[in-house]
């Protein structure tokens, strides 16, 4: 089914697998990209560079696959505030990164980042609530095939 919020979760997936690939095939870019941000102590750079491109490329698989939808989202929001968070951090302290969002490309200015991901929140918070408005909490899914069974609708047994 083709809708909006379908729409949105496809661009999202593929800002993230677009993402996720330079950060896996180049780790040593990525490396300095995350320690540049002067906020994570260097064993948890080492466990971010690790980490954080699987975690992007597991959450587009889901918004594509249509798999824990509503958790896939969030998780997707969260990341998407806290790189946000990152780069207006850097930028309020003067530091001059490279946001290693996409790999080593043409650099660009903090504020074409920070637009650029204001955008990509907006996209995933309008994915979120387009998905909420499709999906009332009786026919939302709890990362199953099937949706949770609202209990007013079961059928009463009498005996």
């Amino acid at each position: 089914m083709s809708t909006p919020a379908h729409s949105l979760r496809l661009i999202l997936a593929l800002i993230f697998t677009a993402a996720a690939i330079p950060k896996i095939l180049d780790p040593a870019a990525f490396t300095q990209s995350v320690a540049g941000y002067q906020l994570l102590p260097d064993a948890l750079v080492r466990f971010t560079v690790l980490t954080l491109p699987w975690l992007e490329v597991l959450l587009a698989i889901l918004l594509v696959c249509q798999v824990c939808t509503g958790p896939a989202l969030f998780l997707t929001n969260l990341l998407l505030a806290v790189f946000l968070a990152a780069l207006g951090s850097a930028h309020l302290r003067g530091l001059d990164v490279d946001c290693g969002c996409f790999g080593s490309s043409a650099p660009a200015s903090m504020t074409w980042y920070l637009i650029r991901d204001v955008i990509f929140l907006t996209l995933g918070l309008a994915a979120a609530w387009l998905y909420r408005r499709e999906n009332p909490s009786r026919e939302r899914t709890v990362c199953a095939a099937e949706p949770v069974m609202d209990t007013e609708e079961a059928p009463a047994t009498t005996d």
